[in-house]
């Protein structure tokens, strides 16, 4: 039986979604190499984490009938040092 799912690279002005249909059964790592994102978007998929509507989840995770893959992209900067920054900031417009 083929099921429907979608593969998703989104980067921030440019995101890249690829509708696949694989076999029930087939593993994230399988569906993701049939849709030849990785190639497309000139990624190394070892540097990369997945996810499955921002659940966590490993390439031999098995998608289910209308999940989207995502391939998170590495963040630029840490959010807890961002937070912390805004909170500086606003500390020293207070004195």
């Amino acid at each position: 039986m083929m099921i429907n799912i979608q593969i998703v690279y989104a980067l921030p002005e440019n995101p890249t979604i690829v509708d696949v249909q694989i076999n029930e059964g087939s593993t994230a790592l399988e569906a993701i190499n049939k849709s030849n994102i990785v190639t497309t978007c000139n990624l190394v998929l070892d540097q990369h984490k997945i996810g499955i509507f921002g659940n966590l989840v490993n390439l031999d995770y098995l998608p289910k009938d209308g999940d989207r893959i995502e391939i998170y992209r590495q963040l630029i900067n840490d959010p807890k040092e961002i937070r912390r920054r805004r909170a500086n900031a606003s500390k020293n417009t207070m004195n």
